[in-house]
């Protein structure tokens, strides 16, 4: 008897089967100030997400929040409109996303040194099952939503929403690809290893770094020096945007070489990383190099 292959499709309502979605968004034309009291600008952004187990975000815990951060969708803040608004599409629940789970609105610009942040949820503000028989997605709207960090007027009187300043905390993180949409959508050398300014650093260590991919800057400083004699560098960065670090150390350029048994951490901060080489600057080793080497995961 020969075989039957039998394809089944879904149709719902008249239509394919389809994920929830839910709306998130600012009103339009509202007034949106920084900590300083001046409007939001477009280097805003604002993520929908939860946070993962139990962790529950307060201002006396912001250190962690990133580590505990999982994003469901990242979109800009339209300076001109002065609103956010996007639709974002569930089409599972594997965890984090899980029914019921608290969500929340996170906007934020600026650094881990010094940086902007509003975050804010409404209670009824959980995470939808997929369900393709509702034809209407919820519209979560910032101006519903009370503020953990941040304030937040429903009236929109004097503002709406009002973004606090925060040290030593890191944003949530930002992959290549974001940055790339953000800093390099127009130019044609937008590879990692490109360098479309011409300074001398990479796409890849402008991202690195934090510095404008467009603008020739000044080299970013990573001094080395002789610490209880091993060398040791400092490096710079943002802790944030998502790239692997390889410190290598060689006794002649020629050969490099990396990893725990060739280097270690002496410390790593919201700011800088800290790295020196193992083998003592000595009568057996007269020369020492260090350098940085950047990858993306």
């Amino acid at each position: 008897m020969p075989r039957r292959l039998v394809a089944l499709v879904l149709f719902v309502a008249g239509g394919p089967l389809k994920a929830e979605r839910i709306t998130w968004f600012s009103p339009a034309a509202a007034v949106n100030h920084t900590s300083a009291g001046v409007p939001m600008d477009a280097g805003f952004r604002f993520e929908l997400g939860v946070f993962n187990g139990s962790f529950v975000p307060l201002p006396s815990n912001k250190e962690q929040w990133a580590q505990n951060w999982r994003p469901a969708m990242r979109t800009s803040y339209d300076a001109g409109a002065k609103a956010f608004n996007d639709l974002h599409e569930i089409w599972d629940n594997l965890a984090p996303f899980t029914v019921g789970k608290p969500a929340y609105v996170w906007g934020f610009r600026g650094d881990a040194l010094a940086g902007e942040w509003v975050l804010f949820r409404a209670p009824s503000w959980t995470w939808p099952a997929v369900n393709p028989l509702n034809p209407e997605p919820p519209a979560w709207n910032a101006a519903a939503a009370t503020p953990v960090i941040g304030q937040i007027n429903a009236s929109g009187i004097p503002f709406l929403m009002k973004s606090a300043a925060v040290t030593n905390a890191a944003p949530p993180t930002t992959t290549w690809e974001q940055w790339r949409a953000d800093h390099l959508t127009a130019e044609a050398l937008d590879e990692p290893g490109d360098d479309p300014d011409r300074d001398g650093m990479t796409n890849l260590l402008e991202f690195v770094f934090g510095t404008a991919p467009g603008t020739a800057n000044a080299p970013v400083a990573t001094p080395a020096s002789l610490v209880t004699g091993h060398v040791t560098i400092v490096i710079p960065r943002r802790i944030d945007h998502q790239a692997t670090l390889i410190v290598e150390v060689s006794g002649n350029l020629t050969d490099w070489y990396s990893g725990p048994a060739q280097t270690e951490t002496v410390s790593n901060t919201v700011a800088s990383l800290v790295v020196r080489d193992l083998t003592p600057l000595d009568t057996p080793n007269p020369k020492r190099f260090i350098r940085l080497r950047a990858e993306l995961p």
